[in-house]
């Protein structure tokens, strides 16, 4: 008899504990989110292929002062294969394991010991779970839009082993956070702090973080960002990320633009319509790591027409232009129609994208079907 891999097996094994443990434990609440996967369909060297990354978010809230969390990560195209042939495996990662405990020694004051990926610093994604915000993170990320390269997701995400205390939401307008970890994107002994602070004000959403990492170099490493989104109760808004992703002083290297993060998107509500002109530059460090799109400006055009939040339906087109000094087709030209629907517990997303430049006709359509559930 066939086993499933060890992986596969640990993975099942610890979800049927945590299902048993909240099903028996009145003072436990159970959580699925996120619940999402995205596949792309593409064609390399000729064979059409689809690949399908996801992820999964387990929480258990148990009483109102204890709060683990895992998030699992998926990527492979080998979904609906025999799972017991070694060839074709599909392998969940823990991407993500922590524990927070909620009003330290009686304060406000949270504390949290993680392991894996943690917050993605001055991205915005956490002001609808902090503050009860509208979201104001720009859709201009993630696997959707860089497939083949760094996510984008805010200016820089903690990632290791460590623990984080964070001041909760005050008065539902401000949150103060610090990290310390190992950073698990160096071999160990390599060790990062973070210090992060959010306001939410009438209007405006503000995120700043300064970091440093060490020993790295002669002095460190150290990055630091800015997030600012202004908005109008008509719903346009104006969202700017600026910041440094990694800077070594005593290299010898001066400070330039390769050094920046820089991401400028206006965006025009006119009622069923709606417009979002995004300007990208990608830094040359992107998450401690080089990055080989170092110096590539993007310039994305998204209009929309409805809401999917209000209408159930939208849909529109995106054209992209992006200048690439590092690579061998200098421009790429990218444009397609796409569709977003909203049932209330599950949201799709598909589109077709065609890049005219440059030409390939095998490589001309990419299409995408995205979906996510709630629980």
């Amino acid at each position: 008899m066939r086993l499933w891999p060890r992986a596969t097996r640990f993975i099942v094994t610890s979800l049927c504990v945590v299902l048993g443990v909240a099903a028996n434990t009145h003072a436990t609440d159970l959580n699925v989110s996120p619940f999402e996967f995205v596949t792309r369909g593409f064609i390399d060297d000729g064979v059409f292929q689809l690949e399908t990354r996801g992820e999964i978010g387990i929480q258990l809230q148990s009483g109102f002062l204890t709060r683990s969390e895992v998030l699992l990560g998926v990527r492979s195209e080998s979904f609906g294969k025999d799972p017991f042939d070694p060839a074709t495996q599909v392998v969940p990662v823990i991407r993500r394991a922590a524990v927070t405990f909620e009003e330290l020694f009686g304060t406000a004051f949270s504390f949290t010991y993680f392991l894996g990926e943690s917050d993605r610093l001055a991205s915005g994604l956490r002001f609808p779970e902090a503050f009860g915000t509208e979201p104001i993170a720009t859709d201009f990320r993630g696997y959707l839009y860089f497939p083949d390269g760094p996510l984008y997701e805010g200016l820089f995400g903690v990632a290791g082993t460590g623990v984080r205390v964070s001041s909760g939401e005050q008065w539902r307008r401000t949150e103060l956070s610090v990290y310390t970890y190992q950073d698990n994107r160096f071999d160990p002994g390599v060790f990062s702090n973070d210090i992060a602070v959010m306001f939410n004000l009438e209007g405006v959403q503000l995120e700043a973080f300064a970091g440093a990492s060490y020993p790295l170099g002669a002095f460190g490493r150290y990055r630091g960002g800015l997030l600012a989104n202004f908005s109008t109760p008509e719903g346009d808004a104006l969202l700017a990320q600026i910041g440094v992703t990694g800077f070594e002083p005593g290299t010898g290297a001066d400070f330039g633009l390769d050094d920046l993060f820089f991401l400028f998107e206006p965006r025009v509500n006119l009622g069923t319509v709606g417009l979002a002109l995004t300007f990208f530059w990608h830094p040359g460090i992107y998450d401690q790591i080089e990055n080989p799109e170092r110096g590539t400006i993007d310039t994305n055009l998204n209009v929309r027409i409805g809401n999917p939040f209000e209408d159930g339906v939208s849909g529109g087109l995106e054209s992209r232009v992006s200048i690439r000094p590092e690579s061998a087709d200098q421009f790429l030209v990218t444009t397609g129609p796409y569709l977003r629907l909203n049932s209330g517990t599950v949201s799709w997303d598909i589109r077709a994208v065609f890049r005219p430049v440059p030409f390939d006709l095998t490589e001309l359509v990419e299409g995408y079907v995205g979906v996510r559930t709630r629980f």
